[in-house]
């Protein structure tokens, strides 16, 4: 009995299958741009920015808004300083002044405060009464009444005093015109006056409404 061959050929070998690798897709390159989309008139804009330098500023220029603000600073402060040494005689209507001479009541008179001396007044009459009286200075937080003479000085025009220079003649302790005066200092008035002339200042009315 013939003995049947065994085929000793191997067929060939089942191979697994390979996986398929994923096909890459082809991603832009963000570092490149398609000639068809580059913008012309915007050029993409560098990693690195580009700073140009400005010029150095001098070192006058920098100190110069100092400068002018000690400047500003030292003008306001002399013009403080000379203003509380040489005040300015400004005209007021507070309060109201009247005075009697003659047997007549009359109010033809300027009235003066100095800057910054809101407690004096200097009286200036239109003429020389008696042919003596042309200015008087009252300080009402000393209580005084003086018979003074023209402001001499001058304060960018105006006339001026001297914060250090005397009131004048202190009427309460002279005799005048063969008369004692009498000085009254009230809450609401102050009046003075000799058996010539009578001055009245009316604290709680000015000259603008006539005392009214």
């Amino acid at each position: 009995m013939g003995k049947t061959k065994k085929k000793n050929e191997k067929g060939p070998i089942p191979q697994a299958p390979l996986e398929s690798s994923p096909q890459r897709e082809d991603r832009p390159n963000p570092g490149s741009v398609a000639p068809e989309n580059v913008d012309v008139t915007h050029p993409a804009p560098t990693s690195e920015t580009e700073f140009v330098p400005l010029p150095p500023r001098s070192r006058f220029r920098r100190l110069l808004p100092d400068f002018v603000k000690v400047a500003v600073a030292l003008a306001v402060i002399g013009l403080a300083v000379a203003i509380w040494i040489k005040p300015p005689l400004i005209q007021t209507s507070h309060p109201y002044v009247s005075y009697l001479f003659g047997g007549q009541t009359a109010t033809d008179v300027k009235l003066y405060r100095p800057l910054a001396m809101p407690t004096r007044y200097y009286i200036e009459m239109p003429r020389p009464i008696a042919n003596r009286y042309t200015w008087f200075a009252v300080d009402r937080r000393r209580e005084v009444a003086a018979l003074a003479e023209e402001p001499q000085h001058r304060f960018f025009g105006k006339r001026a005093i001297k914060r250090s220079d005397p009131l004048g003649l202190d009427l309460e302790f002279r005799k005048l015109d063969n008369s004692e005066w009498q000085v009254h200092f009230f809450d609401n008035a102050i009046v003075f006056s000799n058996a010539v002339l009578s001055v009245h200042l009316d604290i709680d009315n000015d000259n603008s409404n006539n005392g009214k």
